[in-house]
């Protein structure tokens, strides 16, 4: 059921939905304010400050951290967990209606259009781990709230991108220079971020924060003079660069040797090891669609079916590797923060986890698109959307963890 009125001229059309989400949230805040005045002590420091905030400033400072003597640990409880996974469902509900309201295609191109974005959370994560970024700063590059600024860039760019390709399509050319004019506002920022601001333990130089923004600008012009029009998808592709690439710069350079914090060596071994055993799961995987004769088989041939199943394989062999270290390379003791993994890895010395991982991916592919792939045949834009989820959630933490053990920190 939708419920319609008009305000200043404009029709607002809620959904049984909405409302029933709006008085969620209005009685949480609610009950959360009244809490706190009759009793802040239990609102804030036993449940603010222990389930969510605390791990954020543990994590900040690299040790545990503590409140009124409340003491918060880094990483993830199962409060926390569970609150993020209701807020991350909700907000694919609603990013879903968005792009449908805005008709971009949710497909294989938009997920690699988002890959730069998607990437960023890890480089960045990976970055704050070794002390690059001071504080406050630091905070905003600790999950939850990194994910919430990538996802704020996303949203910007994307509906950015939406006006340029699908309004107004006269004029393209002066469009185009006012999205370049917007790209070099950003690159300044970056300019400003990275090479000269006490904020963060190492300048880039100037020149690679421009390189950055020019390979971006260059990409979205080599697209626009191929097509002759400006692509949404693009916009999102170039414009996640102009975020990643000086995060991949300085992961480099620290690789190189030009580091800022104490590190543990260098592991590209690692990064390689598990790079070409989650590639060659994927490679096996598709051969053995391939080759088979049941149409069953066909989904597991697709590239975003086998994005999941990537991306998944590196979480659960870089949490496997660096946690347990099977073939005895050398590499330092990491701990897992989330409860679920710990409790799997515990039960089977580390090997469960990614069989466990491999096993679900093939279950959701074989879900979505074998046994209800006829009931689902008029939502696969929400299937989509829900695969790319399910990307994200093993390719962000996964990347994250392999450039933490390569980077030795």
């Amino acid at each position: 059921m939708i419920f319609s009125f008009h305000a200043k001229g404009y029709e607002v059309k809620l959904r049984r939905t909405d409302i029933a989400v709006i008085i969620s949230l209005f009685a949480f805040i609610l009950i959360l304010f009244v809490g706190y005045l009759l009793n802040p002590t239990l609102i804030y420091d036993q449940f603010i400050w222990r389930y969510y905030w605390g791990p954020v400033v543990a994590d900040a400072t690299n040790h545990a951290a503590s409140y009124h003597g409340v003491v918060a640990n880094e990483g993830y409880t199962l409060v926390s967990e569970i609150t993020y996974g209701i807020i991350v469902v909700i907000a694919l509900y609603y990013i879903y209606r968005l792009l449908k309201k805005l008709e971009i295609s949710i497909d294989w191109g938009f997920c690699l259009a988002l890959l730069p974005f998607i990437l960023f959370g890890p480089f960045s994560r990976a970055l704050e781990d070794t002390g690059y970024f001071k504080i406050p700063l630091t905070h905003w590059f600790i999950s939850p709230l990194i994910y919430v600024q990538i996802a704020v860039y996303t949203i910007f760019f994307l509906v950015l991108g939406w006006f340029f390709e699908k309004k107004n399509k006269r004029n393209i050319k002066e469009k185009l220079g006012l999205l370049i004019t917007i790209y070099f506002a950003v690159t300044l920022v970056f300019l400003f971020l990275w090479s000269y601001s006490s904020l963060v333990a190492y300048k880039l130089h100037p020149i690679l924060i421009i390189l950055c923004g020019f390979t971006a600008i260059a990409i979205l012009l080599s697209d626009y003079h191929r097509r002759e029009k400006i692509m949404v998808n693009m916009v999102l592709f170039s414009s996640g660069l102009l975020l990643l690439l000086p995060s991949v710069a300085l992961t480099g350079l620290w690789m190189v040797g030009k580091r800022w914090s104490m590190s543990t060596g260098v592991r590209v071994d690692v990064l390689c090891i598990v790079s070409f055993l989650a590639g060659l799961t994927v490679f096996l995987t598709w051969l053995t669609a391939r080759l088979s004769k049941k149409r069953n088989a066909e989904p597991y041939t697709k590239p975003l079916n086998l994005a999941m199943l990537f991306g998944h394989m590196i979480d659960g062999l870089a949490s496997y590797f660096s946690i347990y270290d099977p073939l005895g390379m050398g590499i330092p003791v990491y701990g897992e923060k989330h409860p679920i993994p710990l409790f799997l890895m515990d039960l089977s010395g580390g090997l469960l986890f990614p069989i466990l991982k491999f096993v679900l991916i093939i279950l959701i592919i074989y879900l979505f698109d074998v046994i209800y792939k006829e009931d689902l045949k008029d939502h696969r834009m929400f299937v989509n959307l829900l695969k790319i989820g399910v990307f994200i959630l093993g390719i962000a933490p996964g990347s994250r963890d392999i450039l933490r053990v390569s980077m030795g920190v």
